[in-house]
Formats: structure tokens, C-alpha cells, sequence
């Protein structure tokens, strides 16, 4: 190879989540010791990316004591601290990125990267568990020195300069890297071997305590003895990758965490130690999206709560705007809007919100595009990630449809409702760009409920409904109700995830479980329209049920 390389270790002592575990012992090394040797054991030129404030000089200090070479930066502009420890590079040659939390990479995997990026013709190229079925944290990322420096100069935001590799990602692609050694192993996505926790730290310090040589081992080893330990989730729910991110099936839905809903929820809320179980249950089982939202209750709390430390770093957390009156005054509305979305960074316990959907779709339109303008503002500004709409009917989502700043489209979709086809919206929304969460996919449960909890007793003959559904799951060899409705509405090519909602940890393994089960075919989804067709519109609709 021709071109030279360097791994860079980007550490720092002022983690929020587990301060100064760089210096925590593993295999009677520092954890950032450890890092490196296992990093430079193939005699790659390895260097640390640390910081320049107070709070890294003791790490510092213990990098002269081994003769390791690094570089101080801005505490919170990592790509600053990149870009300065390649001064004496030239544009040609490659980066490896590491991080001194994950303790699996070694020399090996930052050789085979680096030639896979010469190989492929690529400015970047990278890990992903999602995709090449390894533990999350044993990852790489490997680019070419010359758009380290375009992204330094150009990136502007706080996350692009924080996470280093976004803006590289966004400008010429998120070329994935599977290791030759993965395809040797069994799966292993659902596990984890990075250090973001204390927790994590006893796993993995008891992972290494009876390895002879900690610096040499190889991470296909490691990789196996992680597997054989205990106390890992057995399954993760299915998945696809959009816009190069990770996301489940499965989205949690939090109402009923934070509120009683739903007339056939015969539990009530639960508590509230119940509800983080719950939640943290939900993403170590593969989960990445929770649905919540200003307005239901606690939720955003729980929420809070239950992904502050451990299960942060593996959650895309999607909330909606407060629902401001209709009849509210115009010069209000902006104020409302930073009122919601600064409360929900507080009780998210975050400074960035991933994802906020309008509740209404008519908060579009309000106040000359008052509310609409805010959003984009804050969104400009670093504080939202994207947007969305929460829609009701399909003449709003084909409107949504038509706005270029809207990536997030949430709608009511079931088994019965035939609404979106006719309208077309299947095909518009498959050929888009949005990403489309299906919520309501029991209609607030009532197609698993018995005949007495239907509504519009009058107008609905709930008892023919549920015998054709149930001879559906009989013919089609569903487990029952649920199976058969999740596995459609599963099948719909549109539709990027379903958003669930639980009332305990019984229920949410029960419905994870479900997932795991194949979605309908298309032959099967033809028959199920043909057998359940002519559903009444008010039906679909839970606002008219009353």
C-alpha cells in the first residue's frame, strides 16, 4: 500500500455517560491503552485525538508514560481534533477512525478496511452492525485524508463536527464494509461490545480477564467469546437501513406509558419503573425508534428517563409538537413552538431533537406559516434533526407529500383500511423519499377485542368482522388476531415501520416475538383485501366513533 496510513483514536475523559472509563483498568491496562496497542498490533502508525481542556491532561499523562503520540483539540469539534492530526499527510493517504470505547478493533480490521477503500475507488467507507451482523462497537470507518480536510472546512453543525464522518457520509456516500472474518461467524448484531456504561465496562472487563494476550488476540475471538457469554438478548426485530441509519420494524409507541388510552386498555398505565422497563426492554431487543409526543402525558419523561445513559446511544427518539389551538393568537405561535420543543429537549433529557412531527397537519398553515417557519429555524439552528407530520386522513398526507422539508410521514394504517390505496398514496409514498411509520395497526385494538368493547355498535356488525378476520387467520396460518394484522400491514412495501404501543413487558415480548414471523406475501394481501373489503370510513376513523 502505497498510500500511508494512520489510525486516529478519538478520547476524552468527560464522557457524560461514563466519565474517565478510558482510564478504568481492562487486562491490566487502561482501557485507552488497551485501545491502542490492540489498534497499532499490526505496526500501524496509531495516534490519540484528545482534548486540550484541564479535564484530559491526567489522560495525557498516561499517554507520555507509554510514548503514544496524540493531539489536543476543542473538547466538542472532534473533527477539528482529526484534521490537526493529519497536518503532516497528504491528501491520498487514509484514516481510520476508532473510538477508545471499543476495544474489539485491532491492526487487522484497520488494514482490511483501508484496502477495501482503495479496492472500491471510494473517498469513505465503514462498519455496520446492521449490515455485516457484528456487535455493535466493533466498528471502523476509513477515508481519505483529503475529504477529512473538505469536511473540516465545510461542516458547519455541531453534530456534522462532533460525530466526524456525517458530512463525508452525506456528500459522497456511505459505502459499508463487511470484514472477510463476519461471514466466518455466527450473527451477533443484538450484542454489544462497546463500553458506554458501567455495566458495559464489568461485561467487557470480565470478557477480557482470562485472555492470555489481550493485545494480539484477534476480534473474531473476541467476537465468539461474546457470544458465549451470558445475560445477552437472544433476538433483535427486523430491520432495514434508510439514509444509511438503522431502523426497526418496530417503533414503541409511548401513549400508553404515559396516559390511559385506548378504550380496550383494561391495565391502565403502568408504573413508572414499569414503563423504562419497557423501554429499555424494547431497545435491547433491536428497537430504534420511539414514538412520543408533548402531549401524552409522562411519555416524553419516561422516555427521558429510560434512554439517559445505557440505551441513548442506540435510539432515534421521535416526538410531536404540542397541539396548539386553532384559535390561537398569530403572535403567540412562535413562542408556543419554542415552549414545546425546548420542554421536550428538557424532558428527553437531550439538546437535540432527532425527529419532530407536526401533531396536527393544519399547524402547517397557522399563523401566515408561523409555526411551520419556527420549526425550520430550529431545525437550521442544530436543535431539530428533521421533520414530520402526524396526518389523519389521505387529502393530508398527500398535501405532506408535496412539502420537500417533511422526511417523516406518520398515518393510521390497519388491516381494514382501504383508504390510502384508492387514493393511490401506496405507490406515491413507496416512490419517495419519506419515511412512513403506520400507527393504530389494531385500531386502538378493537381487531383483537371482543364483539362487546367494538364502538358503532348501530352501524358495524363487529361480529362478522372478527369472523372473517379469524377465518383469515386460519386459512392463512397466522399464530392469531395480532399476527395476522402486524404481518400485513408488515407486508406493505410503503410502509417503513409499525408504531406499537405495549402496557407491559408481557405484551411487548409477546409483540416483538410476532416480528419475528414472515409478513404476508402479496398473494396473501390480495386475498385478505378481497375477503375484508368495504369497511365503513367512519370506522377507520376513532375521532368519529363517539
Amino acid at each position: 500500500m502505497s498510500n500511508r496510513l494512520r489510525i486516529i483514536i478519538q478520547c476524552r475523559l468527560s464522557s457524560n455517560r461514563l466519565p474517565l472509563k478510558a482510564l478504568l483498568p481492562i487486562a491490566n491496562y487502561p482501557v485507552i491503552v488497551l485501545c491502542a496497542l490492540r489498534a497499532m498490533n499490526k505496526g500501524a502508525d496509531t495516534l490519540i485525538a484528545t482534548s486540550s481542556d484541564p479535564s484530559d491532561d491526567i489522560l495525557t499523562g498516561i499517554l507520555d508514560k507509554y510514548s503514544f503520540k496524540y493531539v489536543r483539540g476543542p473538547l466538542d469539534d472532534v473533527l477539528a481534533r482529526f484534521a490537526a492530526a493529519v497536518e503532516d499527510l497528504s491528501n491520498d493517504d487514509i484514516v481510520i477512525r476508532y473510538t477508545a470505547d471499543n476495544l474489539f478493533p485491532d491492526g487487522a480490521l484497520a488494514e482490511e478496511i483501508a484496502a477495501a477503500l482503495l479496492e472500491k475507488k471510494v473517498k469513505y467507507i465503514g462498519t455496520s452492525s446492521l449490515e455485516d451482523n457484528l456487535p455493535y462497537g466493533l466498528s471502523a470507518e476509513a477515508f481519505t485524508v483529503g475529504v477529512l480536510r473538505e469536511a473540516n472546512q465545510k461542516a458547519s453543525n455541531e453534530y456534522d463536527r462532533e460525530h466526524v464522518t456525517p458530512w463525508i457520509k452525506r456528500k459522497y456516500g456511505g459505502t459499508f464494509f463487511t470484514p472477510q472474518g463476519a461471514r466466518m461467524l455466527s450473527n451477533m448484531n443484538h450484542l454489544s461490545c462497546t463500553i458506554d456504561t458501567f455495566d458495559d465496562y464489568c461485561r467487557m472487563e470480565e470478557l477480557f480477564r482470562n485472555i492470555t494476550s489481550p493485545v494480539i488476540v484477534s476480534w473474531q475471538s473476541l467476537c465468539r467469546k461474546l457470544l458465549a457469554s451470558g445475560n445477552q438478548p437472544k433476538f433483535r426485530v427486523p430491520y432495514k437501513m434508510i439514509r444509511s441509519l438503522p431502523f426497526s420494524d418496530f417503533t414503541l409507541g409511548t401513549v400508553q406509558l404515559g396516559m390511559d388510552y385506548g378504550i380496550t386498555n383494561k391495565q391502565g398505565m403502568p408504573s413508572e419503573e414499569e414503563a423504562v422497563k419497557i423501554i429499555q426492554e424494547s431497545i435491547r431487543h433491536g428497537v430504534t425508534n420511539i414514538d412520543c409526543a408533548r402531549a401524552y402525558g409522562r411519555a416524553e419523561s419516561i422516555v427521558g428517563k429510560a434512554t439517559d445513559k445505557k440505551y441513548y446511544r442506540n435510539v432515534n427518539i421521535i416526538t410531536k409538537l404540542a397541539p396548539i389551538p386553532y384559535d390561537s393568537q398569530d403572535s403567540c405561535l412562535e413562542h408556543m413552538v419554542d415552549a414545546s420543543i425546548f420542554r421536550s429537549c428538557r424532558e428527553l433529557r437531550i439538546n437535540r431533537l432527532p425527529v419532530v412531527l407536526l401533531h396536527r397537519w393544519f399547524h402547517r398553515y397557522m399563523g401566515k406559516e408561523a409555526i411551520w417557519k419556527r420549526l425550520r429555524e430550529l431545525q437550521e439552528e442544530g436543535v431539530i434533526g428533521e421533520l414530520g407530520v402526524s396526518v389523519a386522513t389521505p387529502a393530508e398526507a398527500l398535501e405532506a407529500l408535496n412539502e420537500p422539508g417533511i422526511k417523516h410521514l406518520q398515518l393510521p394504517f390497519n388491516i381494514l383500511d382501504w383508504r390510502w390505496k384508492d387514493a393511490g398514496l401506496d405507490q406515491m409514498l413507496l416512490n419517495s423519499d419519506k419515511i412512513v411509520y403506520a400507527r393504530s395497526t389494531l385500531l386502538q385494538g378493537i381487531l383483537t377485542a371482543d364483539v362487546e368493547l367494538w364502538p358503532l355498535k348501530k352501524s358495524v356488525n363487529a361480529k362478522e368482522w372478527l369472523e372473517k378476520i379469524d377465518r383469515l387467520v386460519r386459512e392463512l396460518g397466522r399464530k392469531n388476531r395480532k399476527d395476522l394484522c402486524f404481518a400485513y400491514v408488515r407486508a406493505q412495501k410503503w410502509i417503513t415501520s409499525l408504531v406499537i404501543g405495549v402496557e407491559s413487558i408481557v405484551q411487548l415480548r409477546e409483540n416483538m416475538e410476532l416480528f419475528l414471523r414472515q409478513p404476508l406475501n402479496q398473494e396473501e394481501c390480495a386475498y385478505v383485501e378481497e375477503t375484508l373489503v368495504g369497511a365503513p370510513e367512519q370506522l377507520l376513523n376513532p375521532a368519529e366513533w363517539s
